[in-house]
C-alpha cells in the first residue's frame, strides 16, 4: 500500500535498507522560499553538503500526484520554475495526490512523509510557529502540531523571524518538543544569531548530541527534537534592524489587506527588499549550514546504533 503514491529512488531505498544515513530536505524552499535561480543553486548546495559527510540527501516533493522521496534534476526544475506549484502541508496533502498536482512540501508534510519511509534526520531553514496577533487570528503553523506527533531530528535555525518567537518558544515546550542547542545556549532567531530564550540543553559536540538522540530512541520518546544551529555570524542580522523591517512590512501588509497563507511569503519578500538582500543572504547561508550539520549528525548516529 505504501508504494501506491511513493516513488523512492534506488539510492535512498538502498540507504534505508542498509542503515546508511539519510537526510530529508523540504521542497517549499525551492518553490516558495527563494527566488529563481537561487532556489536551484541552494537546493544543489544543500545536497552537496549532505553528500560531503557520506550521507544521502532525500529532497521530498510531489510531482503529478506522486510522492517523490528524492527529486530528480527535472523534478527540481519543475518546482523551481513554475508559479502554480501547490504549497502542500498536512491539511491538503491528500488533495494534491488526488488531483495529481505538482506540490512542494512544507516542514509539516516533509517530516510526516519522511517518517513514513524511515528517515530520521531532516534539515531546514526555519520552522513555522505561532504568528504575531495569533490571539485574534488563531494562526499557528501546522509544523508545531506535526513536530509533536512525529519522531524526527530536525536541524534548523529557530522559528522564522516574522513569527511571535516568545509564543512559539513556549508552545514548543507545551507540545513536548525538545529545544536543543548545538554550541548555543539560546534559541536562534532565524535571520539573527540568538534570542533571549534559553534552550533546554546546549550540546557542544556531535558525539554528545548523538548519544542524547539514541537515549530518546531507547525510551521510545515519540515527539521530534529541534536542534538549533544559529545562522553563521558573518551573515547574521542585528535584531533591532530585523524588528524595524518587520514592523514596516506588517504595516504595509495591513494596508494592502494581505493575510492568511499569503502573509508569510509577502513579509519575507518585503523584508528582503528593505534589507537590500541581506535576509536572503542569511537565509541561504543558514540553509546550507544546517544541511552540513544534519549530515554530520546522521553519519555519527548510524555509526553508533
Amino acid at each position: 500500500m505504501l508504494n501506491l503514491n511513493f516513488d523512492i529512488t534506488d539510492e535512498i531505498q538502498y540507504a534505508l535498507n542498509n542503515n546508511v544515513p539519510v537526510v530529508a530536505l523540504e521542497s517549499t524552499l525551492i518553490s516558495h522560499g527563494l527566488p529563481f535561480p537561487k532556489n536551484i543553486e541552494v537546493a544543489k548546495e544543500s545536497i552537496e553538503a549532505i553528500r560531503s559527510n557520506n550521507s544521502v540527501p532525500a529532497t521530498i516533493g510531489i510531482i503529478n500526484g506522486r510522492i517523490k522521496i528524492g527529486l530528480s534534476k527535472d523534478d527540481m526544475n519543475i518546482l523551481a520554475e513554475n508559479t502554480n506549484i501547490d504549497k502542500v502541508s498536512i491539511h491538503n496533502l491528500a488533495i494534491s495526490l488526488s488531483n495529481k498536482t505538482n506540490g512542494a512540501t512544507t516542514v509539516a508534510s516533509t517530516i510526516y512523509l519522511a517518517s513514513k519511509v524511515g528517515i530520521k534526520f531532516f534539515s531546514t531553514g526555519g520552522i513555522g510557529g505561532v504568528h504575531i496577533d495569533s490571539e485574534n487570528t488563531f494562526d499557528v503553523s501546522s509544523d508545531l502540531n506535526q513536530l509533536s506527533k512525529t519522531t524526527m531530528y530536525v536541524i534548523c535555525s529557530g522559528a522564522k523571524s516574522i513569527l511571535d518567537i516568545n509564543k512559539t518558544y513556549e508552545k514548543l515546550e507545551t507540545l513536548g518538543i525538545s529545544r536543543i542547542g548545538f554550541n548555543t545556549d539560546y534559541m536562534p532567531g532565524f535571520w539573527y544569531y540568538q534570542t533571549d530564550k534559553k534552550v533546554d540543553y546546549n550540546y557542544k559536540s556531535t558525539d554528545e548530541l548523538t548519544k542524547f538522540l539514541i537515549i530518546r530512541e531507547i525510551i521510545k520518546q515519540k515527539s521530534s527534537v529541534l536542534i538549533f544551529n544559529p545562522v553563521p555570524k558573518e551573515k547574521s542580522i542585528e535584531k533591532n534592524l530585523m524588528d524595524n523591517w518587520l514592523k514596516q512590512s506588517i504595516k504595509t501588509a495591513n494596508e494592502k489587506s494581505i493575510n492568511g497563507k499569503e502573509l508569510t511569503p509577502y513579509l519575507i519578500k518585503e523584508i528582503n527588499k528593505l534589507s537590500n538582500n541581506k535576509t536572503l543572504e542569511a537565509n541561504i547561508a543558514l540553509i546550507v549550514n544546517n544541511a552540513l550539520l544534519a549530515s554530520k549528525l546522521a553519519n555519527k548516529y548510524f555509526k553508533l546504533i
